[in-house]
């Protein structure tokens, strides 16, 4: 039985599915080939003080650095552990798929999450989150990570798709959006079937250690995974159980500005590509969570999504047989790597 009443279940739920000083890397820190940790100053809202702090891990494929960054945004209950999945010989590492291709990676733990700043849980809503990784690309450009990204690019997952959308639509800053696990309608179903698991974090061992003594807003979601972001014909049974293992809080602000991303894709002027796995609950009806987007198809997908995105963003979109919500995690993971890296290829050649 959830802890919290049941009005405030829904929006909660919602929110889980959509996650100062100078840098303290340099260029000598982060070398070709080589992976760093890095922390960025970042402000709540435009005009704010940046007292805030964004996490990220910096990798950079062997040779000559890229001009191309992807950005990597987690979605909700994840961090930026999500891009690089430990173990499993690297078969479920976004990172590693990009390296190879050539492209250097920054995966953030998104503002409220893991080892980012953890502001009062009400204040942490999607334009604050916008707003941090605008800072993000701020400082990739600007070189204060190591080398000056010339072109940048969002990746998200779920929630962290859609903070990438309201980034590129609010500040016109990047080259690119790679959406993954997101589309622009959320299934009640897959909401209710959340709402039991939603606790606050505080009361979760797992997620207890990260968050502010006092605030019950950032919220954990065990025993939530199996039933909402697998499709489990496709899953090896210990993936799901090490991610179980490694679950992350989710600040509870998000709640009530969700709906802001819908209409802001409206002003995403670069391109733009949507990949969903066919059986995604939360966001495909062939997922069995009420959402509305048509997954049946590359087509299908496109048409349910094209309204919602200006010519310029020239959308392309891709479904992937088999996949539940969590495409990096998934057996044929493969797939989307496969297709992420082509699109970047065909718009921005790493050099």
């Amino acid at each position: 039985m959830s802890v919290l009443p049941k009005a405030r279940g829904a929006a909660l739920a919602a929110a889980v599915l959509l996650s100062l000083p100078l840098t303290t890397v340099s260029a000598a820190d982060a070398e070709p080939g080589s992976c760093s940790d890095v922390t960025v100053p970042a402000a709540m809202a435009p005009g704010l003080p940046q007292d805030q702090t964004i996490y990220g891990r910096l990798c950079l494929p062997p040779g000559p650095a890229p001009d191309v960054l992807q950005i990597l945004v987690h979605g909700a209950s994840y961090d930026h552990t999500y891009w690089d999945f430990p173990g499993f010989d690297g078969r479920y590492s976004y990172t590693r798929a990009q390296h190879s291709a050539g492209y250097a990676t920054l995966a953030v733990d998104q503002l409220g999450v893991g080892r980012s700043s953890h502001p009062p849980s009400a204040l942490v809503t999607q334009l604050a989150g916008a707003n941090a990784l605008h800072d993000v690309v701020t400082a990739a450009r600007a070189g204060t990570l190591g080398p000056a990204f010339g072109r940048v690019a969002l990746v998200g997952h779920s929630f962290g798709s859609l903070t990438a959308w309201l980034e590129a639509a609010t500040y016109s800053d990047v080259d690119g959006v790679l959406a993954s696990g997101a589309s622009h309608s959320l299934g009640a179903l897959a909401l209710a079937q959340l709402g039991p698991h939603i606790r606050p974090a505080r009361l979760d061992p797992v997620t207890a250690p990260r968050v502010p003594v006092t605030d019950l807003g950032y919220l954990s979601i065990p025993g939530a995974r199996a039933v909402v972001f697998y499709h489990l014909p496709s899953t090896d049974p210990a993936v799901i159980e090490q991610d179980e293992a490694t679950r992350s809080e989710v600040p509870a602000g998000v709640a009530a500005t969700i709906p802001v991303y819908i209409p802001a894709t409206l002003g995403i002027r670069v391109p733009v590509l949507e990949v969903n796995g066919v059986e995604d609950k939360p966001f495909c009806a062939q997922g069995g969570g009420a959402s509305l987007t048509d997954c049946a198809s590359d087509a299908t997908l496109h048409a349910s999504e094209a309204p919602f995105f200006p010519p310029e963003a020239q959308l392309e979109t891709t479904v992937i047989p088999g996949a539940g919500h969590n495409l990096n995690l998934h057996r044929n993971a493969g797939t989307f790597f496969d297709r992420a890296v082509r699109w970047f290829q065909d718009h921005f050649p790493p050099h």
